[in-house]
C-alpha cells in the first residue's frame, strides 16, 4: 500500500524535474559555435548580409556564428542541406526571396517549399530597376513602352540570373506590352552590369546597388524601380506603380529561417537578437552602403504569410515562361 501511496508522488517528482532540466537546457543556449548557411558566394548580397548578422549575433548570443558559403543551384543546396539538420539551433540558413519563393516553383529537384523551414524574421530587401544603355534612345518609360512596341524582332531583356525575379519581371512587362520579348540570362550582376554598358545587353532589371553609379553618369538611363515606393538610393527614378505597371512591384529580400520545427524558446530568442540588431546603427549602415533596406518587425506568421503570397504569385508566372530550371 505504501508503495502504491509513494508512486504517483515519485512520478511527479521525476516529471517536474524533467521541465526544470528542459527548461535549463534551453536557456543555456548556444553551448557552442553556430553555422549560418549563405547561399551566394563570398561578397554577394546574402553574403554581406549574413557577415552582418553573425557579427552582431556573435556578441549577443556569445558564441561564433560561422558563415558558411553554398552558392549552388540557386540556393537549393543550402536549403536542402538546412532540411537534414537537426533543430537544435545550431545550424541556420540564410533565406532569400528567389530560393524560398521560385525555386520551389522552377526547380522539380528541389524538393521543398516555405513551411518546410522555420520562418524567423526578413532582415532586408532591395527593389530592382529597369534600365538601359543610351544608345536604346528612350528617355522615360512611356518612350521606352513606344520603343519596344515598335521593334519588328522580339526585343531583348536581361536579368542577372536565370529563374531569378529579374527574369520575371521581364515577362511581365512583356505581357503588360502585349508583345513577345527574348529573355538574355547572366550568371551574376557583374556581369550582366558589363553587357548592359557595352550596349551588348541594353534593356534589363537590375540590382540598384549594382547600377547606381552607372545611372548616376549617366551611363545608364533608369525607367522605374520595383519597390512600392521609390529607391531611397534613386529618388527621381519613378516606382513601377507610377508609371502604370503595380503588378511588377517587388522587393529581394534575406532572412533568417531556421530548420523545421525549432524550439519555440529558441524562435524567440533568435527573433528577439534579430530585432535588436535591425536597430543598430552600424548594422543600418552597413546594409544602407549595400544598398539594402533594413526590414523591421517583419518576423514569425507575417513573414511566413509573404513566403506563401509570393509563391503564389511566382508560381503562376514560372507555369506560364515554361520554365524550367536546369533545362
Amino acid at each position: 500500500m505504501m508503495f502504491n501511496t509513494l508512486l504517483p508522488k515519485r512520478v511527479f517528482l521525476f516529471l517536474g524535474l524533467l521541465v526544470i532540466t528542459c527548461g535549463a537546457q534551453s536557456q543555456s543556449w548556444p553551448q557552442k559555435p553556430i553555422k549560418l548557411l549563405a547561399p551566394s558566394t563570398p561578397g554577394g548580397p546574402p553574403d554581406v548580409y549574413a557577415r552582418a548578422l553573425a557579427d552582431h549575433l556573435t556578441k549577443i548570443l556569445g558564441q561564433p556564428i560561422i558563415v558558411e558559403n553554398m552558392p549552388a543551384a540557386g540556393g537549393m543546396i543550402a536549403a536542402q542541406s538546412l532540411m537534414r539538420a537537426k533543430a537544435d539551433g545550431y545550424t541556420l540558413m540564410v533565406s532569400t526571396a528567389g530560393m524560398m519563393t521560385i525555386t520551389p516553383n522552377a526547380n522539380p529537384l528541389a524538393n521543398y517549399k516555405g513551411d518546410d523551414f522555420t520562418q524567423i524574421c526578413q532582415g532586408v530587401e532591395a527593389g530592382l530597376v529597369l534600365a538601359s544603355h543610351p544608345s536604346l534612345g528612350a528617355k522615360n518609360f512611356n518612350e521606352l513602352s513606344k520603343w519596344i512596341k515598335a521593334q519588328k524582332a522580339p526585343p531583348t531583356y536581361s536579368s542577372y540570373s536565370s529563374g531569378s525575379p529579374a527574369h520575371f519581371l521581364g515577362y511581365q512587362l512583356s505581357e503588360a506590352q502585349k508583345t513577345e520579348m527574348t529573355h538574355i540570362p547572366y550568371k551574376s550582376s557583374p556581369q550582366q552590369i558589363t553587357d548592359m554598358l557595352g550596349g551588348v545587353a541594353p534593356l534589363g532589371f537590375v540590382q540598384i546597388a549594382t547600377a547606381e553609379p552607372h545611372i548616376k553618369a549617366g551611363k545608364l538611363i533608369a525607367y522605374a524601380t520595383t519597390g512600392e515606393k521609390r529607391a531611397s538610393q534613386l529618388p527621381d527614378v519613378p516606382s513601377v506603380s507610377e508609371v502604370g505597371l503595380p503588378q511588377l512591384t517587388t522587393t529581394v529580400w534575406f532572412g533568417l529561417t531556421g530548420p523545421k520545427d525549432l524550439p519555440s524558446s529558441l524562435v524567440k530568442q533568435l527573433t528577439a537578437a534579430h530585432q535588436q540588431i535591425t536597430h543598430f546603427p552600424e548594422f543600418n549602415t552597413r546594409m544602407t552602403n549595400a544598398g539594402m533596406t533594413v526590414s523591421q518587425n517583419l518576423c514569425g506568421v507575417t513573414f511566413a504569410s509573404k513566403i506563401d503570397e509570393e509563391t503564389q504569385r511566382w508560381a503562376r508566372i514560372v507555369k506560364a515562361t515554361g520554365f524550367v530550371a536546369g533545362n
